[in-house]
Parts: C-alpha cells; sequence; structure tokens
C-alpha cells in the first residue's frame, strides 16, 4: 500500500489500525459506525485497483466467502467499493492465529487435533460446495477462547479460492499462494482438488506437532522438497508413536490419488494413531512413587521387639474398659509417608485397655500389665501361710493340741487371729 488508512473513514468505517498486510490486500481493524460493531476490514492494495484480473478476484473472494455458511469459516458481513478501493468487512476475531501459537514450540497433540478437527469440518465442507482454499496455512487459522468454553477456530482468506479445477495461477502463469504448505499439484500449476487442501493441512499438522513446518529453507528448497523429497519423519524431532508417520506421509503423497479422500480421514487417521498419548501423559505425571514391598523400616516405637502379650486380641478377664478415661486408650498411629494398599497392606497394632489410674500402650513392653495380678497373689499366698500358721501352732506341746483344742471349743470366746505377721 502506498499510504496507511489508520484514521480514515472508507465509507461508513472508521479505520482504527493495521491488522496484518498480504500481497494483494491490507487487513485493518475498524468500526462500524452505524452499528457501532468492530470488524475486520479486508482492503485490496491500491497498487492493484486498477488491475482488472485482482479486482476479479477480490470480487471472487467476497462471492465465495458469503456462500459459505459454516461455525469455523469466518462471517462475511459487507463488501462494497469506496474512492476506487475494494473492501470486505468481516468479522473480528478477538484471539490469535495458529502460527502465532507454534511459533516457540509443538502444541501438545490434544489440542492439536481438537484445532485442526475443526480446519478439517471447514474444509469439506467447502469442498462439498466446489470450492478449493488453497491457501491452507497456519497464519489462515484463527484461534479464539472468547466465544465458547473451548477454543474455537475460524478459516480466514479466501483470496485464493477457486470454484473448479483450474484458475489457481494468474494468467501471466505466476503462483499464488505460500509454497511452505503448497501441495506438488498445486506448485506445479496442474488441476486441484479437496485433496490438494488435504496436502496442506497434513503440513499443517506436522507443524503443529513439531513447531516447524515439514520443509525449512530458501523458496526454491522448500519447493524441490515437495516436488522430489521424501516426506521427513516426525518422531525425528518429537517423541511420539511411529503411528503418526505413516500418516504424514500418506497424507503428503505426492500422487493426489494416494492421498486420503479428503480432510476428515485425514484427521481420524491422526487421532487414531495418537489415541492415548494425553492420557498417558496424565496418567505418568499422576502417578505416585513406587511403594516398596517386604518388611517397612521400624519407627521409634517400633525399634525394640515386643514383650510378651504385647499384642492381646482382647481385654484381659475381668478388666473390662471403663469409659474412655485422659490416657486411658491409645489410637494406633500409622507411620508418616506409609501408604496403604492391598498388595501391601499396613498392620496396626489394637487398641490395648488401661486401668482406672495407669495408661498402658502396646509399646510399654507388656511388663507394667502383670502388677496388680501379681500383688493379689501375694495376698493370697500370705493369707493361706497365715492359717497354715495358726492351725499348727499348737503342735509344739508335744500332742496336747487336742485336749487345748476340745478346752478352747467348750469356751464362750474365740481366739483372736492376725494376718500378716
Amino acid at each position: 500500500m502506498a499510504e496507511d488508512l489508520t484514521g480514515r473513514r472508507l465509507g461508513h468505517y472508521r479505520i482504527d489500525g493495521v491488522l496484518g498486510k498480504g500481497g494483494m490486500s491490507v487487513m485493518y481493524r475498524a468500526t462500524d459506525i452505524r452499528l457501532g460493531r468492530k470488524v475486520a476490514l479486508k482492503v485490496i492494495a491500491e497498487h492493484l485497483t486498477e488491475d482488472p484480473e485482482f479486482r476479479e478476484r477480490f470480487v471472487d473472494e467476497a462471492r465465495n466467502t458469503s456462500a459459505i455458511d459454516h461455525a469455523n469459516v469466518v462471517p462475511l458481513y459487507d463488501f462494497g467499493e469506496v474512492d476506487g478501493l475494494l473492501y470486505i468487512a468481516m468479522r473480528l476475531v478477538d484471539g490469535s492465529d495458529l502460527a502465532s501459537l507454534i511459533k516457540d514450540g509443538p502444541l501438545k497433540p490434544e489440542r492439536a487435533l481438537a484445532l485442526l478437527g475443526q480446519v478439517a469440518e471447514a474444509l469439506d465442507n467447502l469442498h462439498e460446495r466446489g470450492l478449493v482454499h488453497l491457501d491452507v496455512k497456519p497464519a489462515n487459522v484463527l484461534v479464539t477462547s472468547r466465544e465458547s468454553t473451548a477454543e474455537h477456530i475460524y478459516v480466514a482468506d479466501f483470496g485464493l479460492t477457486r470454484r473448479g479445477a483450474t484458475g489457481h495461477r494468474t494468467r501471466g502463469g505466476d503462483f499464488l499462494g505460500s509454497p511452505t504448505y503448497a501441495a506438488p499439484e498445486h506448485l506445479r500449476g496442474e488441476p486441484v482438488d479437496a485433496r490438494t487442501d488435504a496436502y496442506s493441512l497434513a503440513c499443517v499438522l506436522f507443524a503443529c506437532l513439531t513447531g516447524r513446518p515439514p520443509f525449512q529453507g530458501p523458496v526454491p528448497e522448500v519447493i524441490q522438497g515437495h516436488l522430489n523429497r521424501d516426506v521427513p519423519a516426525l518422531t525425528e524431532h518429537v517423541s511420539l508413536p511411529p503411528a503418526i508417520d505413516e500418516v504424514i506421509r500418506r497424507g503428503m503423497a505426492k500422487s493426489p490419488t494416494s492421498r486420503y479422500g479428503n480432510c476428515r480421514e485425514l484427521m481420524a487417521a491422526a487421532r487414531q494413531a495418537l489415541a492415548g498419548v494425553g492420557q498417558q501423559a496424565g496418567q505418568q505425571a499422576r502417578r505416585p512413587s513406587a511403594v516398596p514391598v517386604g518388611p517397612r523400616p521400624a519407627g521409634p516405637a517400633q525399634n525394640r521387639p515386643p514383650g510378651p502379650g504385647a499384642y492381646p486380641s482382647r481385654p484381659p478377664a475381668g478388666r473390662p474398659p471403663q469409659g474412655t478415661p485422659p490416657g486411658g486408650y491409645q489410637r494406633p498411629q500409622v507411620p508418616a509417608g506409609t501408604h496403604s494398599s492391598s498388595a501391601d497392606p499396613v498392620r496396626l497394632r489394637p487398641p490395648v485397655p488401661a486401668g482406672p489410674s495407669t495408661a498402658f500402650t502396646s509399646d510399654s513392653g507388656g511388663s507394667s500389665r502383670w502388677l496388680v495380678p501379681v500383688i493379689v497373689g501375694l495376698v493370697a499366698i500370705g493369707l493361706i501361710v497365715g492359717a497354715i500358721l495358726l492351725f499348727t501352732s499348737g503342735g509344739d506341746d508335744g500332742g496336747g493340741g487336742d485336749q487345748r483344742e476340745q478346752e478352747q471349743s467348750s469356751n464362750a470366746t474365740p481366739p483372736s487371729i492376725k494376718v500378716g505377721d
């Protein structure tokens, strides 16, 4: 363009700024002052306004775009001519383009499939109407997340779109399009059809998964790559299932008859080749560290071997638990970092009941729990010994015990007995 139209009025559109520039036109951000609506305004390059062929192509673009009613094709609002300048007004997509998204590296496979699946739907819709886009490339795929919960794409720029197999070169034989993503028949000037766009979509898929186009370098080298060189293996650049290489090879076959029949078939094959890649990555990210099988390291309370009766199955007889006094029961503690699973169970010690005044735990060694029974036993033994001494004390008088017993039994006052002497 000889001059920037920013700040000027073009009909009822106020031009607010430049969005991008191409070989035949400039895209502006503009405002429809009648409706107060923001639009993208495509204006034919000033040096081409007097060229009948390019004026004809610009009009064809407006007609082809308006004929396509699809959710993934940028809607056309208006078309006209003011002061010798042709313009097309269309929806202003609030987002970015695919070229910007992959300039710093590849997309995740699941995201690439989701976005390009929408591109395939739009292109096949064009093909069903007898149209061929002929300029499928990342810069012409607009991506927005402002219109729905998921990312939504719009296929843009129908300046090269042709109806029929010919007309994709200038009358002078010049190539129109982007060689980086162009099919061999397009580069040669041969008839084109839906499989031509499918080839370009396979190139875009390669770029989304690797962050670079299939062939790089000066334009002549890129063209020779599409015409004569083998399709590069995608897995040489990224770690993905080898099946995706076959999808790219078939999608970019030199002969159209060897390719997929349409863009949907191409994307279906790509989804099948990459099935489970996203889920596997998520599972690896969520997978916990391995739990060793076998004896666990002993904690501080497990360093010493348990004494007798350290793991009773029920409270001792005659000692039912009376409520839950403070400190009377200690809940089993699982050592920090211990994982429990059916394959590697964790054994928990059962709670041990305590007496009314003393708290017992399984880590006390088992000795203090026998204190009360020992005391009771000692008292019983003392009583027995005292009784024996009492009844045998008379034997020391040389056999007079029976007589004394008869005399004692005849008296009214029984003898006193002291226990514990």
